[in-house]
């Protein structure tokens, strides 16, 4: 048999329910509402924390989750992990602040901008439909605009990224550029090319 779609835990602050990353959603739903339904009394009133291994889930997922538990009495809070990003409403406003380095291996998905005080390292990725800001170096991968926004910037004092793409345009590093730049620098683009200028050039 293969891995369940949902694995429930219970935590000295609540409980955390924990997606898969291939998991069926209508799966993940019927096992949340029978073991809820089990436990009625046991888990009334609990706080739940929402993991997803495939980096987000949808708002209309987002919502039904939420409805379900707020029917069993129980609240659910937004997950704070690197790799478990929850975005219930996609609006460009909304930012995403990490204090934290982004380390290889692991996924930042988020609707909105996303602000990292720390480095981005190699073989790690951030996904933002807004913008991207890395208050060091940007050695990953970055992917601003994810759902079309061609307006999104990707910016990072020390801007080395092994892909970057700004909505539909992808572009890879200069091969002859090994050194990393001593001044922040932004990347936009310009007749639908991407183009890397030092930030104090931005207009």
């Amino acid at each position: 048999m293969g891995n369940k779609p949902v694995i429930i835990k219970g935590t000295k602050d609540g409980i955390t329910i924990i997606l898969e990353e291939n998991s069926n959603f209508e799966d993940v739903e019927k096992i949340i509402y029978e073991k809820l339904q089990s436990g009625r009394n046991f888990f009334a009133g609990g706080k739940v924390y929402l993991k997803s291994k495939k980096g987000f889930v949808s708002e209309e997922e987002y919502k039904k989750l939420q409805e379900i538990l707020t029917n069993f009495g129980m609240s659910l809070q937004e997950a704070d992990s690197p790799k478990t990003l929850i975005f219930p409403k996609p609006n460009r406003s909304r930012v995403l602040l990490l204090k934290r380095t982004v380390r290889s291996g692991q996924k930042i998905s988020y609707r909105g901008t996303v602000v990292i005080l720390g480095d981005a390292n190699p073989g790690s990725e951030i996904v933002a439909t807004g913008d991207i800001l890395v208050m060091g170096a940007l050695r990953g991968m970055a992917h601003a605009g994810a759902e079309g926004d061609v307006s999104a910037i990707v910016a990072a004092f020390r801007l080395k990224p092994t892909q970057l793409r700004i909505a539909e345009i992808i572009s890879r590093p200069p091969e002859d550029k090994e050194d990393l730049p001593q001044f922040p620098e932004i990347a936009r683009l310009k007749d639908n090319i991407i183009v890397i200028e030092p930030y104090n050039t931005l207009k």
